[in-house]
């Protein structure tokens, strides 16, 4: 009888947030660049949408920072920047273990917008930074998930190099 069990993800306990090597935030809130492609349309039945594999639409990466510090100041510079993401997620392992699991991401980014910061009384200040993401990699416990490179032409993802048919032919 096969294997039925899945690892069980759960819940992030932990994570922090880097500007060029140095730590600029600690739990806080961000979201990673999905991928999403160009399409168009060709004959077959009527309209088929496709997909352009390899031609793809802007990727945008965001950072909610709670309060106003040093970190917000470095993630706030108009100038690229190579971000490094790490977080904890809890694992329940098919024996029934429970453990952690690290995941990183390194992002490289061109500002996007400046955040508007809200200031409520009684409340931490809140900022929302989002970024032109040029380039994204992901591991999630030392496996790579994705590679995107923009401006090397890098698409890579769960280890197959999507690009090589393209760049080959040229």
């Amino acid at each position: 009888m096969a294997n039925n069990w899945l690892d069980l993800k759960g819940p992030v306990v932990a994570d922090t947030v880097y500007a060029d090597g140095t730590l600029v935030a600690k739990d806080v809130t961000f979201t990673l660049p999905g991928l999403e492609f160009l399409t168009a349309d060709v004959q077959a039945m009527g309209n088929l949408t496709v997909p352009l594999i390899g031609l793809l639409e802007n990727m945008e990466t965001a950072i909610t920072k709670i309060g106003m510090d040093n970190g917000l100041r470095r993630l706030n510079r108009l100038e690229k920047q190579n971000l490094e993401f790490r977080w904890v997620q809890n694992v329940v392992k098919s024996d029934g273990s429970q453990g952690v699991e690290g995941c990183k991401a390194f992002v490289r980014t061109m500002p996007s917008t400046t955040p508007e910061i809200e200031v409520e009384v009684g409340s931490a200040p809140e900022a929302e930074i989002t970024y032109n993401t040029t380039r994204v990699q992901i591991y999630v416990n030392g496996v790579e998930l994705l590679c995107v490179d923009r401006l090397a032409s890098v698409l890579r993802v769960a280890g197959k190099d999507y690009m090589s048919p393209i760049t080959k032919l040229l």
